[in-house]
């Protein structure tokens, strides 16, 4: 079994080489409130299209569309992708910030939805015509040339490939999948340019599928990804046959799809997980049918330098439903719980990059999969229970199950891994109040808190900063129990920083080398319309886990 995405082909050519057919889609990337000269010579329908949009007062899914137009004789459908510039202040005229994050993430959103309508549209393969603007000119001697086209390049790259990540087997008469895009630029073609291309989208290739993957995995419903179905698809393990519920050893698991570099293990069942003294994950797993599982994936580099490898550990939550346990959730918070494992895929896909690269850091992924539900020995509110490191905590909330299973994730891997830096994914908290396009970052010391900078920078993916821990001493205080260590619980409340305040108590460093990734916005309805749908914040992720080489 596997969670592969379909293949696609990417193909690059000079503007002089685009033919005309009926069934080829010709989609015009163009920028909101900048005519392209070039472009509007030959597409005036195009050109046209862009200078209504810009009258227009909102612009929403008009952006993209696709229309007829005759060539050389026949009919052909043409299309725009109109890329807004919606945090420009309405009464400024200036140019579009082409550098600019916000850019990047319009460029994202529109290509992904440029791509679903050509494949609702009934087309398995289409043409897009990249603006003159992005031409590749000079970028042998214009390095912040060649760092613009590329990052153009393979962000429409990207966003084609996670466009084409969905569950197709589940439906019946899905729509096509995209099976090959060409990129078509303003220029001459030589050697230089044809290497720039295939680097670019090679790259783009490659963190489209990783993101799709997450993406498949996230979507894919909770009856279809129980414990060992969420092993054997994100491993590509055929057959995961697990081992007694009650053994406390780990057991390696075989046949998956990863390169020799990587080992992976894992524990299953709640009684092996309480032998083992993971007692904060065998509690929320109390009340399911299912036995959980933790997985362990181990990256080590082929690597002859004489640099000693420094460790990052990702830890990802991967709790396949949430109900909310005994605290349960009302009809209307139960809406996409079943996404509540994207950290879990995330930690995986983290891991598959690694070792598709072969990048000089030794990868450790930790990921609790399991269900929270509610059932006979489920836990209870009041309940106390013993995390690996010792510490009792008291539950308050059921409902805050994530904490707990990423703490006894941190705690063992302070015992046992002792890692050089630690990344938690999970969905925790309620973003909406925030933004519609931002990703939630803890960080536990200024060095981290650097590479977070940088790593928005290179992902193009925002991050919303929570302050430092220094600043929330108070919300640590509300974490003390009477009865217990901790409580998982605030008695405060202070949702928007408590999950990340309780895991803190779990790592031995008073100032960790850690970042707190919380991708809950993935959870609002409109998240696919901002690109920050399953699959946000792998890249972030990505771009920290790299600064460690």
């Amino acid at each position: 079994m596997s969670i592969a995405g379909p293949e696609i082909q990417f193909f690059f050519q000079t503007f002089s080489a685009l033919e005309y057919r009926p069934n080829l889609p010709v989609l015009c990337l163009v920028l909101e409130g900048q005519a392209d000269l070039i472009m509007s010579r030959v597409f005036p329908e195009v050109e046209k299209a862009r200078e209504m949009l810009d009258k227009a007062r909102e612009k929403d899914d008009e952006t993209v569309s696709l229309f007829g137009a005759m060539r050389e004789g026949q009919s052909i459908p043409l299309g725009i992708v109109y890329v807004r510039q919606p945090w420009r202040r309405r009464r400024e005229r200036g140019m579009m910030d082409i550098d600019s994050i916000n850019f990047y993430r319009e460029v994202y959103g529109r290509t992904v939805l440029a791509t679903k309508r050509t494949r609702t549209s009934g087309y398995s393969e289409f043409v897009i015509v990249l603006p003159s603007q992005f031409r590749p000119g000079n970028i042998h001697n214009d390095r912040r040339q060649d760092q613009r086209l590329g990052r153009f390049v393979r962000t429409v790259t990207e966003a084609v490939v996670y466009a084409n990540s969905s569950l197709d087997h589940l439906i019946r008469g899905a729509s096509l999948c995209t099976q090959m895009v060409t990129l078509t630029y303003l220029g001459q073609e030589n050697r230089e340019v044809g290497n720039f291309f295939q680097r670019s989208i090679n790259e783009g290739h490659l963190l489209g599928e990783a993101t799709g993957m997450v993406r498949r995995l996230t979507l894919m419903p909770s009856n279809l990804k129980q414990p060992t179905q969420f092993v054997a698809l994100a491993t590509g393990t055929k057959a995961f046959k697990p081992r007694t519920a009650r053994s406390k050893a780990w057991h390696a698991l075989t046949g998956h799809h990863f390169s020799s570099r990587v080992k992976i293990s894992y524990l299953y069942g709640k009684e092996g997980l309480a032998k083992f003294g993971l007692g904060l994950i065998e509690g929320v797993s109390r009340g399911a049918a299912q036995e959980p599982v933790f997985l362990k994936l181990r990256y080590r580099p082929a690597s002859s330098r004489q640099k000693a490898l420094r460790r990052v550990v990702v830890i990802g939550k991967g709790i396949i439903f949430d109900t909310g346990g005994t605290n349960a959730k009302d009809g209307e918070n139960l809406e996409r719980m079943h996404y509540d494992a994207a950290g879990a895929a995330m930690a995986i896909a983290l891991v598959k990059l690694a070792d598709a690269v072969g990048v000089p850091v030794e990868v450790t992924a930790l990921v609790p999969i399991m269900e929270n539900t509610n059932g006979p020995e489920a836990m209870r509110p009041n309940d106390v229970i013993r995390a690996y490191d010792g510490k009792t905590v008291e539950v308050l909330d059921t409902d805050a199950e994530g904490r707990l299973v990423i703490a006894d994730a941190v705690a063992y891997s302070e015992r046992r891994i002792r890692p050089d830096c630690t990344i938690t994914i999970g969905t925790l908290g309620d973003m909406s109040g925030v933004g519609p396009d931002l990703l939630k970052v803890g960080f536990g010391n200024t060095r981290i808190r650097r590479k977070i900078a940088r790593a928005e920078g290179l992902s193009l993916e925002k991050a919303f900063v929570l302050p430092s821990i220094d600043h929330l001493n108070e919300v640590d205080n509300e974490h003390l129990g009477s009865v217990s260590d901790l409580v998982n619980w605030p008695k405060a409340g202070y949702c928007d920083t408590a999950a990340f305040i309780f895991v803190y108590n779990f790592f031995n460093q008073e100032r960790p080398e850690w970042a707190f990734i919380d991708p809950s916005i993935l959870f609002e309805s409109d998240a696919d319309e901002y690109g920050v749908g399953p699959g946000f914040g792998l890249k972030f992720a990505w771009y920290l886990l790299k600064q460690y080489a």
